[in-house]
């Protein structure tokens, strides 16, 4: 009893001397809360930098011009306008980190800012990180990004699975026996979780979220107006009028795109529905509902009156398309809802960790990340 109470004592100490922070490390986006201030960093996951030479894979001699150029959304603001000797990357791609020197440059841009955040104490300590991590992911994947975290000068990195996150951000009752379904559509991938007592009991990911939708946006127009947009502005338009949900009485909402001609190469627009968008997307769509129900297939049947009850929690930015949670419970016949600010779920889950030290501590002991 004493020795618990040095040990919370010690902790307490500690935290006054270092950030506690809470970092949602997505294909699209970039989150980080941070303990007593909330959400200080939502940005895009993007980093411009001078281009590798094609030759021998390395950049020149690094000076001050040389060093990453930008980050977040000025790297996004970026993409598609660069000249020929700057390059724009994601380097998480479909949730796994594609690019190890550009996501440590991120990390560690974003960590030094932090360091620089007034306080009433000096932060004379490294940080403490939780990170979310996708559920699929393999041990040697876990690793790279704790070592990413720890060269960017963290203290200590402690991973857990997003589906757990988010349904603790959603403030649903992970730590009880009782089951629940959270999908999470990010923007490189969707992952369908069955969670129960802390844990992930069933989980499978597809590699179709919200970039694979704006993609689709962009093949559909090329080869029905012979139109070519970007990638961006195919976002604006899914956002602007996508609706996966067809409503028979109108055509829905319209908007006005702008492009190149592919056939004549002069600047056109054209004008596009609310029911192409939802035909452009179609096919990602079904996928997502099959996983769905693969995933309702292998979970517990002792579960399933609890599945029942509580219903489908959709999370993440990709679950903002209108109509999704309509067509998913048509399909699998169960209420389904999206959460609440539900690109936020993640990072209020690595919040409430970070408040609640006993509800980390359980977590951690299932997950084992």
């Amino acid at each position: 009893m004493k020795t618990s109470w040095l040990n919370e004592k010690y902790r307490k100490a500690l935290s006054f001397l270092s950030w506690d922070i809470g970092v949602d490390l997505g294909s699209s986006n970039i989150l980080v809360y941070l303990k007593d201030k909330g959400v200080v960093v939502d940005e895009p996951s993007m980093i411009s930098r001078q281009k590798k030479k094609r030759w021998t894979g390395l950049s020149a001699p690094k000076s001050k011009i040389l060093t990453p150029i930008a980050f977040g959304t000025k790297a996004k603001e970026m993409f598609n306008k660069e000249p020929v000797q700057i390059e724009v990357i994601s380097p998480i791609k479909n949730g796994i980190i594609s690019d190890l020197e550009a996501v440590q440059d991120l990390i560690s841009y974003y960590l030094k800012l932090i360091q620089e955040i007034p306080s009433k104490y000096p932060k004379i300590l490294k940080s403490k990180v939780i990170v979310g991590v996708p559920s699929s992911i393999n041990q040697v994947q876990k690793r790279a990004v704790k070592s990413i975290f720890l060269n960017a000068g963290a203290r200590e990195v402690t991973l857990v699975e997003e589906a757990v996150l988010a349904a603790v951000g959603v403030g649903l009752p992970v730590h009880s026996s009782s089951g629940l379904i959270v999908v999470d559509i990010g923007g490189g991938k969707t992952e369908v979780s069955v969670i129960s007592m802390g844990g992930v009991v069933v989980g499978k990911g597809i590699k179709v979220a919200g970039i694979e939708f704006d993609l689709s946006i962009v093949n559909y127009i090329k080869m029905k107006y012979g139109l070519l947009i970007g990638q961006n502005s195919a976002e604006k338009i899914k956002i602007e009028i996508g609706n996966v949900w067809e409503n028979s009485k109108n055509e829905g909402k319209t908007t006005i795109i702008r492009g190149r001609d592919l056939e004549k190469g002069l600047p056109k627009s054209i004008k596009i529905t609310e029911a192409e968008i939802r035909e452009a997307i179609s096919m990602d769509v079904s996928k997502i509902i099959k996983l769905v129900s693969a995933v309702l297939d292998e979970a517990p049947p002792e579960l399933m009156d609890d599945i029942l009850k509580k219903g489908i929690i959709l999370v993440g930015n990709g679950a903002k398309i209108k109509g999704l949670d309509r067509l998913i419970e048509a399909e699998t016949k169960i209420t389904t809802r999206v959460a609440d600010e539900a690109g936020l779920c993640v990072i209020r889950g690595c919040g409430e960790l970070i408040q609640n030290h006993d509800l980390l501590g359980q977590i951690k002991l299932i997950t084992r990340c």
